[in-house]
């Protein structure tokens, strides 16, 4: 019996991070895995792109760098979950073929996003009061707060932050044609079991919930547990 294809897992990386936080992944995913990140227009290397207007439209944007003609999965961290939600859907209205599975990762579901706290930071702040605040509710790594290039980092954040601050979910969710993967680090307060149950409402499939050790961060801090389950993902899905 013949292995089956691998699969191809867009990964969209978390407000502030760009395709850049997913090296290691395209270095030591298993065989059986291939990591493909996504990169919005504005960042990393699409710096020199114009942004988008709006999240959604930066999720239009990214379903149409995705390549639907082989196996394929969305994984999303944080505001990453939210675009890989939402461009699955863009991958649907676009009639394309859809991911096998989409994960969300340390992602509050669109209707308990609420206003942004950091909206009032976003107009006001100077740029170190900004950064306290985003490593205070472990939204930023402690060391991006040190470092030297943080000056490069805080247009990049606003603009992300921009982006999620304008986002208006709809009144009633669209729910994805697939299944759903809602994974949470236990330490992170925002993002505790009751609150990820909500992605129920956003999936026609199944929503498969489960907690790692671990803070915000945990899909890079528990990686090898983390590339564990997705190979565990794929290879189930690919017995259907």
């Amino acid at each position: 019996m013949s292995a089956p294809d691998p699969l191809t897992l867009y990964c969209v990386p978390h407000a502030g991070g760009s395709a850049r936080s997913f090296v290691r992944w395209r270095r030591e995913l298993p065989d059986g895995l291939r990591a493909q990140p996504l990169e919005i227009a504005g960042k990393g290397l699409r710096s020199r792109e114009p942004r988008a207007a709006t999240l959604r439209e930066a999720a239009v944007d990214l379903a149409h760098r995705v390549d639907p003609s082989g196996r394929y999965a969305l994984l999303g961290h944080s505001m990453g979950g939210l675009l890989a939600y939402e461009t699955a859907l863009a991958l649907h209205a676009l009639g394309r073929p859809g991911p096998e599975f989409v994960v969300v990762a340390a992602t509050r579901p669109p209707h308990l996003l609420g206003h942004s706290p950091y909206a009032p930071l976003l107009a006001a702040a100077d740029d170190d009061a900004l950064l306290d605040a985003l490593a205070a509710h472990g939204r930023i790594p402690q060391e991006v707060r040190r470092s030297p290039m943080r000056h490069q980092f805080v247009p990049v954040i606003r603009g992300d932050l921009a982006l999620l601050a304008g986002h208006r979910p709809d009144p009633d969710p669209r729910p994805l044609p697939g299944d759903l993967v809602t994974w949470y680090g236990t330490g992170d307060p925002d993002t505790p079991p009751e609150v990820m149950a909500g992605w129920r409402h956003y999936t026609a499939g199944v929503q498969l919930g489960e907690g790692f050790d671990g803070g915000h961060f945990f899909p890079h801090e528990r990686f090898e547990e983390v590339a564990a389950r997705l190979l565990e993902l794929a290879r189930r899905r690919a017995d259907r």
